[in-house]
């Protein structure tokens, strides 16, 4: 008998990683899921590089189908003016997702998204220690 994946839907608190020499950055996501289809946001704030400092709104759709996750994140103002995929997988309890993101044709990368069961900001630093000990 195979397992149900848990539903996509509440907030997530993640990292991704780049292939050269900039920091890791941190985002925190926000998605509902229905059917499979994934829909929601990403907020980001760069802290390196020529847009360090800046913050970053996306927004996401995708799919989810078993424990595949697949979403495109979409900028919607700023400098940043591409498209990224993720594709990862949901772990068994529903608390994480990990996998790789990239820009066609361009940069590529590692992320882990970990769920945030409350929206304190000890709990936001919980989980970004979590997120840190895995990269």
């Amino acid at each position: 008998m195979s397992k149900t994946a848990p539903c996509l839907t509440g907030f997530w608190n993640g990292q991704f990683t780049y292939p050269r020499i900039l920091n890791p950055e941190h985002f925190t996501a926000s998605l509902f899921e229905a059917d499979g289809l994934l829909g929601g946001s990403i907020t980001e704030r760069a802290s390196s590089g020529t847009a360090g400092g800046l913050r970053f709104l996306s927004s996401v759709h995708g799919k989810r189908d078993g424990f595949a996750v697949r979403f495109t994140k979409t900028y919607e103002s700023g400098s940043r003016q591409h498209a990224v995929i993720y594709t990862g997988m949901l772990s068994g309890d529903g608390a994480e997702i990990e996998g790789r993101w990239h820009i066609p044709g361009s940069w590529s990368g590692k992320f882990l998204m970990i769920r945030n069961s409350g929206v304190s900001a000890e709990s936001v630093t919980e989980t970004e220690e979590l997120i840190q000990a895995r990269f």
